[in-house]
Parts: structure tokens; C-alpha cells; sequence
């Protein structure tokens, strides 16, 4: 039987390994502070979440200059809900451009209207080597780990 924390973890996972939408999270290249924007995230074998982004939009510029960066996905937010109640992970890491090869089947399965773009000249993947993850998993409920635990509870 899992412990809530293990329980969080799983669930945690299978968000990721959903993909979706997610909010990423850089150091300003002009500023220095935070920047936040709005991602199509997927994830690989190895649950490693990827992104695909132009070289002209400011967060590829901010990852290019510091690859220091977090991802926060959620579940649905339904609109009777306190939003503050949703299940959410926050995964940090450092992101690094990888080959086309490497990224677009598990990007384009995800995102198959992506196509469209995915092949001009100025889009690259980038993937995530995430070290932690937050997990908010109700009121009262967090729980910080190690990435690599929640990797390790979900099936290949």
C-alpha cells in the first residue's frame, strides 16, 4: 500500500506523462527576475518533459542565456472549486536543446497540430533534465522529491 506522499508521486507522474500545457518558469536575459509563460509540454521514455519553442520568443532567448528553469502543470481547475485545491507539480531543472530526432515523435503524438510548425528553421526541442518537483496534493498536502523517485514509481 502507498504512503499519501507515494500516492502523490504516481499521481504527480501521471500528470506529467499526460503532457498538456504547461507554465514555464526562466531568469529574464534583460532583467534577471522571473518570467513566466505558457508551454505545449511532452515527455519521453524517460519522462523527460520537452518543449518545442522559436528562437524569436523571449523564453528561448532566457533559456539560451540560463537554462535554470521549472514547469508547473495542473489538473484541471473546475469552476466551483477553490483553484488552490487543484492537484499541481512544479518540476526544476535545467532545459538543453536536443535533436529534432531525439523529441519529435513524443512531442508531435502530443501535439500533432504542432506539425505545422515544428519544422521552421527557428523552432528547436529543448528537454528538461529535471532534478525536483512540489507536488501540491490538497490542503496540507505538499511534498517536495527528488524527481528521479517519481520516474522510478511509473511504469515503462
Amino acid at each position: 500500500m502507498d504512503t499519501p506522499k507515494q500516492q502523490a508521486m504516481r499521481k504527480a507522474g501521471t500528470l506529467l506523462m499526460a503532457g498538456g500545457t504547461a507554465a514555464l518558469s526562466v531568469l529574464d536575459v534583460e532583467g534577471g527576475g522571473p518570467f513566466t509563460t505558457l508551454v505545449n509540454v511532452a515527455i519521453d521514455l524517460e519522462l523527460k518533459p520537452l518543449v518545442l519553442i522559436s528562437s524569436l520568443a523571449h523564453h528561448s532567448k532566457c533559456l539560451a542565456s540560463d537554462n535554470r528553469s521549472s514547469l508547473m502543470l495542473h489538473e484541471p481547475i473546475a469552476t466551483t472549486e477553490d483553484p488552490m485545491l487543484t492537484f499541481r507539480v512544479t518540476v526544476l531543472g535545467r532545459f538543453a536543446k536536443v535533436e529534432a530526432r531525439e523529441a519529435q515523435q513524443y512531442f508531435l503524438n502530443r501535439h500533432p497540430y504542432a506539425e505545422l510548425y515544428a519544422g521552421f528553421g527557428d523552432f528547436s526541442y529543448w528537454r528538461m533534465e529535471a532534478d525536483h518537483a512540489h507536488i501540491i496534493a490538497g490542503f496540507g498536502r505538499a511534498y517536495g522529491v527528488r524527481f528521479k523517485d517519481i520516474a522510478e514509481l511509473m511504469p515503462s
